[in-house]
């Protein structure tokens, strides 16, 4: 049969260009960072299985425009490598597999009903679909098997958005019903906010099965948190939803439970732009904060968590024509789905949009890393540097700029440094420069840069924070734990040399700023943050300059607590 869907030339070319940036290794043994493995050929929140075999497939069930026949890739060497394989339109789509009966079973929607498929006698027999509910619902969650496999549960929401639940069936996925709902409160306009964003309840809920035998419910909201709810009677009831520990407003969450026992989260950890005036609460004005997909590993059942580290950044984050080229698709890499193809061995889906869209093999081990650097010999690709430009376009965004911030290094012409500054612009929506940078979460630790500080050079503030803010985003400034001036006057700096400037911080305590190993001041804890900062976050002002902070190199470490 002719494979029923290719990738573009556009898809491949931006994912030859991921490969040469970050080669892919020949085994799954050698994985340890974050690699690129494919592009999913849907929206990526499900259709990943793993076969008994050990073959993995990537489902496409026909509902993104991008891709309008069922089919699916395979791979059988986890995941390295990707072949496209057709699927008769009578044949079943795997989803999850029953442990018990061996059969596999799905959730969809079509039209105003939801429906359950279950095959009988696997994926080469016959398929029974029933009608389970006649409200409509939309982006039905793949089945988890709790209770040792007796009961099935789906995490669900539906077209109304009138809260978040799942579907149970104690038969192996034959017979279902609806359990009690869970709602969110609504996002209310004020403080930084002129309007009010998208209120849709809680919606996309993800659950895991805790080892007290109680499930852990993590929903999207409208808030600056994700919540949660917890059920101890299988799914029955649930408990009033309530801020988890976790950000992310107007994304998709996403809980996996490792063939170890560890709970693995994904999920953006993000915080949007505050709202505009014309944003009223029915729709969303604008998304701007989905451009990354963080994973947290924990070994204690969700107390603690290790990581808070980027998996993937958007690769066309920086596109002039970001809202163009979507033609009223969704886009970003907010949505995931995982899967563990070998012992500690992830693989993730993430996205919606072709252009965006992606698969990632990484080590579980790979999150529990202590120190990240750059000296920027790969250019911004770690980096979120872009800036809007006004005016919203295509579905729901607006375009974007990579910002001029990467230029020749002052002593090397053949290496580049970072420059921040300010030129007016008014074609963006915030025209000052911004550029952040991940790193391990660390509830101790350092960050440590190389930078130099011209004559005449406008103050750049460091901002070190828990979450991913928009590079240019001023409000960044009121929720970062720690917050300095980098200038002249601070810093105790009267030259144009290079110089060690390292902000070390201890849990709840006021972080020390040294300069050249001396301490020179103290920075108070302005807000609290449960995990540690994550993230450098530099931000120019605007003041106009020519001149520029500039900075070589950065580290940062995690410390023992004390």
């Amino acid at each position: 049969m002719k494979p029923l869907w290719t990738l573009t030339l556009g898809a491949c070319t931006l994912l030859a260009s991921a490969a040469a940036q970050n080669p892919r290794p020949n085994t799954i043994d050698s994985i340890h960072a974050p690699v690129v493995v494919g592009i999913p050929p849907c929206d990526a929140f499900i259709g990943l299985c793993l076969m008994p075999d050990g073959e993995i497939r990537h489902y496409n069930y026909g509902s993104h425009p991008a891709s309008p026949a069922p089919g699916y890739l395979s791979s059988r060497d986890s995941g390295l490598t990707w072949h496209a394989r057709s699927l008769a339109a009578e044949l079943p789509a795997a989803d999850q597999r029953s442990p018990l009966s061996g059969e596999y079973i799905r959730l969809f929607c079509v039209g105003s009903n939801v429906y359950a498929l279950r095959t009988e006698g696997g994926l080469a027999g016959g398929r029974t679909i029933t009608k389970i509910d006649s409200v409509p619902g939309i982006m039905n969650k793949p089945p988890i098997f709790i209770r040792n496999g007796t009961r099935v549960i789906s995490g669900a929401h539906r077209i109304d958005r009138s809260g978040a639940f799942v579907y149970i069936s104690d038969d192996d996925g034959r017979t279902w019903h609806a359990s009690q709902k869970v709602t969110a409160p609504d996002h209310q306009k004020g403080g930084f906010h002129q309007g009010t964003r998208w209120n849709h309840g809680a919606v996309e809920p993800t659950i895991v099965e805790l080892q007290d035998g109680r499930l852990w419910m993590i929903m999207r909201t409208a808030q600056d948190h994700h919540y949660q709810s917890f059920s101890e009677d299988g799914g029955e009831t649930w408990t009033p939803a309530t801020p988890s520990p976790f950000y992310g407003t107007i994304t998709m969450p996403t809980l996996h439970r490792l063939g170890d026992g560890r709970l693995l989260f994904l999920w953006c950890n993000t915080t949007p732009l505050p709202e505009l005036p014309t944003a009223n609460g029915v729709w969303d004005d604008v998304f701007t904060n989905r451009c990354v997909l963080h994973a947290a590993v924990s070994e204690d059942d969700g107390r603690s968590w290790t990581g808070f580290r980027e998996i993937l950044l958007d690769p066309d984050r920086n596109a002039a024509n970001y809202g163009i080229t979507r033609h009223g698709e969704d886009k970003s890499v907010h949505q995931a789905q995982a899967i563990e193809v070998a012992p500690g061995k992830i693989l993730v889906s993430a996205g919606q949009h072709r252009l965006s869209r992606r698969m990632v093999l990484f080590d579980v081990d790979w999150l529990y890393d202590t120190v990240r650097t750059c000296d920027f010999s790969d250019g911004l690709d770690s980096w979120t540097a872009f800036r809007y430009y006004r005016g919203i376009t295509g579905h729901c965004c607006y375009n974007r700029q990579l910002a001029p911030l990467l230029v020749s290094h002052p002593d090397d012409s053949a290496r580049k440094a970072l420059c921040i500054r300010y030129q007016p612009n008014d074609s963006l929506v915030q025209d000052n420069d911004g550029a952040l940078w991940n790193f391990p979460a660390s509830p101790s630790g350092e960050v440590t840069l190389s930078l130099r500080i011209p004559q005449g050079a406008a103050a750049v503030e460091l901002l070190l924070n828990d979450r991913w803010f928009n590079p240019t985003d001023t409000v960044a400034r009121y929720a970062a734990p720690y917050r300095a001036t980098l200038d002249r006057r601070t810093l105790g700096i009267r030259d144009d040399r290079w110089h060690s400037v390292t902000i070390r911080w201890s849990e709840g305590r006021a972080a020390r700023l040294m300069v050249d190993g001396r301490r020179r001041t103290t920075l108070p804890l302005q807000n609290a943050t449960e995990h540690g900062p994550s993230y450098l976050h530099l931000l120019g002002g605007h003041t106009p300059d020519s001149v520029g902070v500039w900075v070589e190199r950065v580290e940062a470490r995690k410390l023992p607590l004390r």
